[in-house]
């Protein structure tokens, strides 16, 4: 995996789950499918429109069907992760425990925790499936 395959995952990765997360989706997922799904769907095809052309010049019409297979694990884990930690951002915001003292195991923490397994899925689906 080359350095331009990780800044582009990582680059990607911001735009999808960040730019474009509408804040409805962001304050809602946590509490209906609705809006976890809709946030999921749009990261997803926010991969897919940023990376469909590289793949197809690099790896052909045969690796499509893997990019596939990416982007469906992609949007699977996803779903699952934000699931699980968007619940658990949400009750400790409600709690207004945004930060602690060191160790910090606050909202925030666990946000970046969510990336760090949003990070561990992409590099090794790509490694896996791709690379």
């Amino acid at each position: 995996m080359t350095l331009a395959i990780i800044f582009s995952i990582i680059g990607i990765h911001w735009i999808a789950d960040f730019l474009m997360q509408d804040e409805k989706w962001a304050l809602g997922k946590s509490k209906n499918w609705k809006d976890l799904l809709s946030h999921t769907i749009t990261y997803s095809l926010c991969f897919t429109i940023l990376l469909v052309f590289p793949v197809l010049f690099t790896i052909g019409f045969v690796g499509f069907f893997v990019f596939v297979k990416f982007l469906l694990i992609t949007f699977v884990c996803h779903t699952a992760t934000d699931y699980f930690t968007s619940r658990v951002v949400s009750k400790m915001f409600a709690e207004k425990k945004y930060g602690s003292s060191i160790p910090n195991v606050g909202g925030f923490t666990v946000i970046g925790f969510d990336q760090v397994l949003h990070y561990v899925q992409l590099f090794l689906t790509f490694y896996y499936l791709l690379a």
